[in-house]
């Protein structure tokens, strides 16, 4: 091969080396030669409802079951639980954070609101299981009409009633709290107080919080 071949053959190569580079450089990738900067994930923020609800996001609320011991089961998704389909399970009388409000996802005329809890997991707990008070907590009396309030003897709205009232205003001591083990349709909580010398339940929207 003669020096003027070897020349050229040699500028050859190094022009087809040139091109190579280039053409890896314009990759779609172009990590061989760009570093990337990681963009970090987008903060998804709750949409609060345009009505005022009974807790709201960094609230903490107590789950209220049919028994002490049975645990509640969550939906994964705003709504009511589909038998078979949980999204987690919480023990009654669990104090948990309230992390997301919602109404039912798939049915506009439900009218439940729905609260997104931390328990085993994430779930979706409805307004009627989930209760400002605890066993232990003080509560006062507090009606709408200021009357006194008659305990009943079970967490039943049709069971008997003591014959004497809790007078309104009365600090009363919380000693259990439920949903109506008789009637899966009753939509009220009822938590037992010691009112005085008297002991029964009442629905939990006849209590308000101590000032």
């Amino acid at each position: 091969m003669t020096a003027h071949r070897t020349r050229a053959l040699l500028a050859f190569c190094a022009a087809f080396l040139m091109l190579s580079i280039a053409a890896l450089a314009c990759t779609a990738n172009d990590t061989l030669f760009i570093r990337l900067t990681d963009t970090p994930p987008p903060t998804i923020t709750p949409t609060p409802l345009p009505i005022t609800t009974k807790f709201k996001v960094g609230d903490s609320g107590v789950v209220v079951g049919l028994s002490e011991f049975a645990a509640v089961s969550l939906p994964a998704s705003a709504g009511p639980l589909v038998p078979g389909i949980g999204g987690a399970t919480c023990f009654p009388n669990t104090r948990v954070t309230v992390l997301d409000v919602s109404r039912n996802i798939n049915d506009p005329n439900d009218e439940m609101i729905y609260y997104l809890v931390q328990c085993s997991g994430r779930g979706w707990i409805a307004e009627y299981q989930f209760s400002r008070f605890n066993r232990g907590d003080k509560a006062i009396i507090k009606t709408e009409d200021g009357s006194d309030v008659k305990l009943y003897r079970q967490s039943d709205v049709n069971s008997a009633q003591l014959d004497a009232p809790c007078p309104n205003g009365t600090e009363v001591n919380v000693i259990g709290l439920t949903a109506n083990p008789f009637n899966p349709r009753d939509r009220n909580i009822y938590v037992q107080v010691r009112c005085g010398t008297l002991s029964g339940w009442l629905l939990e929207e006849q209590l308000a919080p101590p000032s």
